[in-house]
């Protein structure tokens, strides 16, 4: 596992090798056996499950309850240098050719670090990159970093009224895989 810690534009940690390989197969074979539903609006458009803590799915359970406990919960809090409370919030999401998220930054209730776990990689030019936005006054908007879809790589950041964000079009014929969600405070 390789964790490097970012503080620009906002606070984000990215972990290369999260999981063990063998793991990371399984929890990509069982999600796909998740039932995906449309989310579209002008913002985005892009296929999303459930919340998984309702998922009937053993290892889909497990991968849960793992990041929702505490002691990976302690490790994030130490990591981001932020105080949680234990909820968090995870669902799949699938993004296929021509689909995005246009940029927002996730505050909304108790929201505290936002996460994406990549089941799938996608190269550079398969489009799909995880992209974080400048954000200063007087300045227009510009794409300060991208992150581009990693197999087996989870990304964290810091949410706030700063962390400006976006999912780029997928350009390729590829499916990108990933949990996503939030911890709270």
């Amino acid at each position: 596992m390789k964790v490097r810690k970012f503080s620009k534009p906002f606070k984000h940690v990215l972990i290369e090798n999260f999981l063990s390989k063998k793991d990371a197969k399984i929890l990509l074979k069982e999600l796909k056996k998740e039932k995906f539903e449309l989310k579209e609006s002008d913002l985005f458009n892009f296929k999303q499950t459930q919340e998984l803590h309702f998922s009937k799915n053993k290892a889909i359970l497990n991968f849960y309850k793992f990041f929702s406990g505490r002691e990976f919960g302690k490790h994030i809090e130490e990591m981001m240098g932020i105080k949680l409370n234990g909820k968090i919030d995870m669902a799949g999401s699938l993004y296929e050719r021509t689909d995005f998220l246009l940029p927002h930054d996730d505050r909304l209730e108790s929201r505290k670090a936002a996460y994406i776990y990549y089941l799938i990689g996608l190269n550079k030019k398969d489009g799909g990159d995880l992209a974080f936005f400048s954000s200063k006054k007087g300045k227009p908007w510009k794409i300060v970093k991208r992150f581009f879809p990693k197999e087996n790589s989870l990304i964290l950041f810091e949410v706030s009224k700063n962390s400006w964000h976006a999912v780029e079009e997928v350009l390729a014929s590829k499916k990108r895989y990933s949990f996503t969600g939030w911890f709270h405070r």
